[in-house]
């Protein structure tokens, strides 16, 4: 009866440790792993072992780290995997062209190392034409997209208002070279940064997009003005699209979008800027729980 007892009691005390462990896990205390790429190595970490897979796809100056408060929020109950795009984070930084498509070959590289089928691609900002270019590769309209803020160019189709507007975006990106670079990423950083920015989003913003090699941060943007990554070619796998809510919003955006998604749920948030997962991680976090599983 003893014996039992203590089995008992045992089995008890180990599920206790077990769901302790699963929960107490932070994103910095994940092992790092790494694909080779190119001769280049990929940085990634992989948390959870659930049928469902959620893909963090990082923006422009970032890493990983992005997606720490959606780690804290998905990691009991998803297979998580969280990618440094080459060039950032503890990626390798060398001599090569950093272009979008070089960025979808890391995350696609990843999938099919890892045997991932129809994942969850969770994408901010630059993230977008990384993951857009990622399905139309997979080819699986099982797949689903989350698109938080995401960058999205309109290219006109006339071609006077298309020659104006890549010269628009060429003198954007080109703010991304010459001696001026620092100060240029610093002045871009504090655009996303108001007096409503929780002190850790504003110094994790500060912190590491400043410091992105000017080489790789002037390539990457070069990369995502480039026209051919905006062909709008139809992504029919289920999409969410979550906006801040700022003047810099088209007043068209979820029109725009559905050109591109016709299966696309849209939302905008208000009193939040370009990092609203940061910012508002438990309003972003319960949306994009909702679009998972409905």
């Amino acid at each position: 009866m003893k014996n039992a007892i203590f089995k008992i009691i045992s089995i008890i005390l180990f599920f206790f440790i077990t769901s302790c462990g699963l929960s107490e896990k932070t994103l910095d205390k994940v092992s790092s792993s790494y694909i080779t790429l190119n001769d280049s190595k990929i940085h990634y970490k992989e948390y959870g072992q659930a049928e469902k897979t959620l893909i963090f796809v990082h923006g422009w100056g970032c890493d990983l780290n992005t997606w720490k408060y959606q780690f804290d929020y998905f990691k009991d109950n998803y297979h998580l995997v969280l990618i440094d795009l080459p060039g950032y984070g503890q990626s390798d930084k060398v001599e090569k062209d950093y272009s979008i498509d070089l960025f979808a070959q890391s995350v696609l590289k990843i999938i099919r190392d890892l045997e991932i089928k129809n994942p969850v691609l969770v994408a901010h900002s630059m993230g977008l034409p990384v993951a857009i270019e990622v399905l139309q590769q997979l080819n699986s309209e099982r797949a689903m997209l989350c698109n938080i803020d995401g960058v999205y160019f309109d290219f006109p189709t006339d071609s006077i208002e298309n020659i104006q507007y890549k010269e628009g975006l060429t003198e954007f990106a080109n703010m991304f070279k010459g001696d001026n670079y620092k100060q240029n990423v610093e002045q871009f950083c504090n655009s996303f940064i108001t007096e409503t920015t929780p002190e850790d989003v504003r110094n994790y913003i500060l912190s590491t997009m400043t410091e992105t090699p000017q080489k790789i941060g002037y390539q990457s943007m070069k990369s995502l003005i480039d026209q051919k990554y905006w062909d709008k070619e139809i992504v029919n796998n289920q999409t969410i699209a979550i906006y801040a809510k700022t003047t810099d919003l088209p007043p068209d955006n979820e029109n725009i979008l559905k050109q591109q998604f016709p299966d696309l749920t849209y939302i905008e948030m208000d009193s939040v800027n370009h990092f609203l997962m940061m910012e508002k991680p438990e309003e972003v976090n319960y949306i994009l729980k909702e679009f998972i599983e409905k």
